[in-house]
């Protein structure tokens, strides 16, 4: 037998590796990944946003719409003798004309001085729950991006025991209280 040449790289017993994985490694991986996400979905699935951030997100899109023109107030739509309720949202706008006034159909409804009235809005980051409270009663948010402070309160039960505060300052940063204990 010959014996192989000192720069040779073919060999009987050679055998050229293709670049790859082997499927002990991809079950590893999968493994380790099943297993983050078995510690991770749970802590995931229960989370429930603090009510100072979806206030503060009610804030700042109130402030932009008042940014943009249009002053908006916030007030608590009472029921029954409390002066708890859910939050409404209301804007100060033009009066929209009827289809079959007279001046729209004449064309003389442009010469009209603008009327406005307060109308609801709808806001997209309104919090839940029918037990807030503001005081003062209404918050404004004006178009020079000043609103009126505020203390609002939620109540978490009927009898008001437990109960969450927040202020609401000029600037319409809003901040949780600490609770007294």
């Amino acid at each position: 037998m010959r014996k192989a040449e000192k720069g040779s790289t073919l060999t009987s017993r050679t055998m050229t590796r293709r670049g790859g994985f082997t499927l002990l490694e991809i079950m590893i991986v999968v493994l380790i990944t099943g297993m983050m996400a078995s510690i991770a979905l749970p802590r995931l699935s229960f989370y429930v946003e603090p009510r100072v951030a979806v206030l503060q997100r009610m804030m700042e899109e109130a402030g932009e719409m008042a940014l943009s023109g249009t002053t908006v107030r916030l007030s608590i739509k009472e029921e029954g003798s409390t002066r708890h309720g859910p939050i409404v949202a209301e804007g100060y706008l033009k009066r929209e004309l009827p289809e079959d006034s007279l001046s729209v159909f004449l064309g003389t409804a442009g010469n009209k001085p603008e009327v406005l009235e307060w109308r609801e809005i709808e806001l997209k980051n309104m919090p839940d729950g029918e037990n807030w409270r503001f005081d003062p009663e209404v918050i404004y948010f004006f178009t020079d991006g000043s609103c009126t402070p505020a203390r609002i309160t939620y109540t978490q039960d009927v009898y008001g025991s437990e109960e969450e505060h927040y202020i609401l300052t000029v600037t319409g940063y809003c901040m949780e209280l600490a609770s007294r204990n």
